[in-house]
C-alpha cells in the first residue's frame, strides 16, 4: 500500500508549507536586527528565510486542493512530524553559523532545545553571540511555547473538520471545560494570553534595569518556560526587582491558559475552586518553605534573600523554565536532590510547562487511595473523581500508561547516556532534566562538565528526551507505531 493511501499525505505537506513559512517569516526578525547591528549573521539569516519560504510556498502550491478531512490518527502523526521538521529549519542559522556553533550537531541540539522550550545550550560563552542568534533562540522557544499546532489551526482558515484532533494532540488534558465550544476560538483566547502575559513581562522588566533586548528575550523565556537567557549568569546579575518579575510571570506561566483566561474573566471562585491550581500553589508553597529553611538556617542567608532564592527555584523547576542564579551549584546535596525531584512535576495542563503534570499526580494518588480503601471494602465502588467529575476508566488508564511511559523512557535515557561514557548521577540528572524540558542540571554536573562537552550520542540522547518531553510521549510514539500508520 504506498505511503500516501495510509494519511492525509497532502493535507500534512500543505501543513507542513504553513509551518515552515511561518518560521521563515519569523526569521525576518532576527534578520533585521542583524543588518542594524552589521552582525557577521546577515548571510546566514537572509539564506535561511530565502530557503524556508520558498520551501514553504511551494509545498502550499503544490498541495493547494488537499481533501478537507482528518482523522484522530492524521491528528497524532501530524503532530508528531510537525515537531520533528521544524527543529531542522529553526536550526538553520545555526547550521550557517559554523563559528559559534562548531559542528550540526551543536545547531540541532540548540534548535531541538528552543524549540521545545527546553533551555539546555551548548553555548558557554554567551557574550560573543551575536544578538541577532540570542533573538532567534528566545523567538523559537516563545514560538515552540505557544504550540506550532495552535499556530497551524489558526492559520487554517477556512478548515475546520479535525481541528480538535490538531487540538487535542498538541494539548493533552483530562480537564473537560473548555474556554469556547469551538477550538479556534479556544485558540484564540490562547494566543490573546500568552501574547498579553508577554507584554506584560516586557514591560515590568523594562522598568528595572533590563534594556529592551534583554527584556524581550527574557520574557520569551520565562512565558514559554523555556529559560534561555542571554548572560553567562543566567539571572544571577540582576536585581532582586527582576529576579521577583521573573518568578511571578514563570508561576503565571504554568497555570492552565483555561483557568488564566478565567482569572481574567474574573472568575476568581473558578479558578480556586479548580484542584489542578489549588495543588500546583501547595508544592510550590511546601517547597519554598523547605528551600527557605535549608538557605535560612543552614545557609545562613539573609530572611528575605532565603525567600527570594527559593523561591526563584522552585517556581522555576517546577514550571520546568529553568531559570536558574549560579550560587544553586553550591547549595549541596539536599536541595539538589529536592530539586531533581520536583523536576518531575511540571506544571498544570494546557500550560506551556511540560513535565508529568500535577493533574496526572492528582489522579495517581487518587487511585492509590482508593486501593487502599478497597484493601478494607473490597465490594466498595468508589469512582476516582477530578473537580468533582467522575472520570471514566479510559482517562485514568491513560495517565498510568503515560506515567509508566515517561518513567521508563527517563531510566533508559539515564542508561543511554552511561553507556555513551558519562558518569551515573549526571546522566540521571540530565535525563531528568531533558525529558521533563527543563534543560539545566542543578548540582550534579561541575562546572567543567557542559552540554557542549557532550560526545555525538549524549547529544542526540538528549535531543530525542527533550522531543519525547515536549509532544508528551503519545504523539511521540505514534509517529513509529506500525497500527497508526494503517488505513482505517
Amino acid at each position: 500500500m504506498p505511503f500516501r493511501n495510509r494519511f492525509n499525505y497532502k493535507f500534512f505537506q500543505y501543513i507542513l508549507g504553513l509551518v515552515i513559512n511561518f518560521i521563515g517569516f519569523s526569521l525576518t526578525i532576527p534578520l533585521i536586527l542583524a543588518i542594524v547591528n552589521k552582525e557577521s549573521t546577515v548571510l546566514a539569516f537572509s539564506f535561511s528565510v530565502g530557503f524556508s519560504l520558498v520551501l514553504g510556498f511551494s509545498l502550499m502550491f503544490f498541495n493547494r486542493n488537499y481533501p478537507q478531512y482528518l482523522t484522530k490518527k492524521d491528528g497524532r502523526i501530524i503532530v508528531g512530524l510537525i515537531w520533528f521538521v521544524a527543529p531542522f529549519l529553526t536550526a538553520l542559522p545555526y547550521l550557517l553559523s559554523p563559528i559559534y556553533f562548531q559542528n550540526p550537531i551543536n545547531a540541532l541540539f540548540e534548535a531541538f532545545s528552543g524549540l521545545t522550550t527546553t533551555g539546555s545550550t551548548i553555548l558557554n560563552d554567551l557574550d560573543i553571540i551575536p544578538k541577532s542568534i540570542l533573538l532567534w533562540r528566545a523567538l523559537s522557544q516563545w514560538i515552540g511555547g505557544m504550540g506550532l499546532t495552535l499556530i497551524v489551526i489558526l492559520l487554517l482558515k477556512n478548515y475546520k473538520n479535525g481541528s480538535n484532533y490538531l487540538f487535542n494532540a498538541e494539548f493533552t488534558s483530562l480537564d473537560k471545560e473548555k474556554v469556547r465550544p469551538h477550538i479556534k476560538d479556544s485558540v484564540l483566547k490562547i494566543i490573546y494570553i500568552y501574547v498579553g502575559l508577554t507584554i506584560i513581562s516586557i514591560s515590568l522588566l523594562t522598568f528595572g534595569e533590563m534594556d529592551l533586548f534583554t527584556a524581550i528575550c527574557h520574557s520569551f523565556g520565562a512565558v514559554s518556560t523555556g529559560g534561555f537567557s542571554t548572560s553567562n549568569t543566567n539571572i544571577g546579575d540582576y536585581s532582586a526587582y527582576t529576579q521577583y518579575v521573573l518568578t511571578g510571570i514563570m508561576l503565571f506561566s504554568g497555570i492552565s491558559y483555561v483557568l488564566l483566561y478565567w482569572l481574567i474573566k474574573g472568575r476568581w471562585g473558578k479558578v480556586f475552586r479548580d484542584e489542578q491550581s489549588r495543588v500546583y500553589l501547595l508544592i510550590i508553597l511546601i517547597g519554598t518553605i523547605i528551600l527557605f529553611s535549608s538557605l535560612f538556617f543552614i545557609s545562613n542567608y539573609e530572611i528575605e534573600r532565603s525567600f527570594r532564592v527559593a523561591l526563584l527555584h522552585i517556581v522555576s523547576v517546577v514550571t520546568t523554565t529553568g531559570y536558574y542564579l549560579p550560587e544553586v551549584q553550591s547549595f549541596g546535596l539536599f536541595i539538589s536532590t529536592l530539586l531533581l525531584l520536583l523536576m518531575f512535576i511540571g506544571g498544570c495542563s494546557s500550560s506551556s510547562s511540560t513535565g508529568l503534570k500535577i493533574i496526572r499526580l492528582i489522579i495517581l494518588f487518587k487511585y492509590a487511595n482508593n486501593s487502599f480503601k478497597r484493601m478494607f471494602h473490597p465490594r466498595a465502588i468508589i469512582p476516582i473523581r477530578y473537580n468533582k467529575i467522575a472520570l471514566v476508566d479510559e482517562a485514568t488508564n491513560l495517565v498510568f500508561g503515560f506515567f509508566f511511559l515517561y518513567l521508563i523512557i527517563f531510566i533508559m535515557g539515564a542508561f543511554t547516556l552511561t553507556l555513551f561514557g558519562n558518569e551515573f548521577m549526571p546522566s540521571i540528572a540530565m535525563s531528568a532534566a531533558n525529558i521533563s524540558n527543563i534543560g539545566p542540571v542543578i548540582g550534579y554536573m561541575s562546572p567543567e562538565i557542559t552540554y557542549e562537552s557532550l560526545n555525538i550520542g549524549s547529544k542526540t540522547t538528549l535531543m530525542i528526551l527533550m522531543m519525547i518531553g515536549r509532544l508528551e510521549i503519545y504523539s511521540f510514539i505514534a509517529m513509529f507505531s506500525k497500527t497508526i500508520w494503517t488505513k482505517n
